[in-house]
């Protein structure tokens, strides 16, 4: 589980179907505790821009007790030009860190897929990572 406060990403990069010269920085976010009004704001339990935060409380630790809360946590995402909270699934983001080394990986890995066209196997994403990251690759 990510601690409030800590920065992750989630393989957003944008334009990343496009040529790796194309592709942009990944964007990263902020967890944000479960309680927080922002995660709230403008969602079917309150779809008012400012909730109550006592309103929230109630609502967010009755669907915590429920196990409705038990593998997403709330992120606060920064769009650049926009901020925006999201509910993501915690075995789909990294840390940030994480996040970035991954970003290289994939644009080294389509480098060379367009540097070498011909290549019978193309290589993983693995080969790209450090050593210490192989454990993001996926299988």
């Amino acid at each position: 589980m990510y601690r409030v406060g800590t920065w992750v990403g989630a393989k957003r990069w944008p334009n990343r179907m496009s040529h790796p010269d194309n592709w942009g920085k990944p964007i990263g976010g902020q967890v944000i505790d479960f309680t927080d009004p922002r995660a709230w704001a403008n969602t079917p339990q309150f779809p008012a821009d400012n909730p109550h935060a006592g309103e929230v409380m109630g609502v967010a630790l009755k669907a915590k007790t429920e196990g409705r809360l038990d593998n997403v946590i709330p992120v606060y995402w920064d769009f650049g030009s926009h901020r925006r909270v999201c509910w993501e699934r915690v075995s789909e983001v990294h840390t940030f860190e994480e996040d970035i080394a991954l970003w290289k990986a994939a644009k080294a890995m389509k480098w060379d897929e367009l540097i070498h066209p011909r290549r019978r196997k193309p290589r993983t994403l693995a080969e790209f990572l450090p050593e210490t990251l192989q454990h993001l690759a996926p299988a």
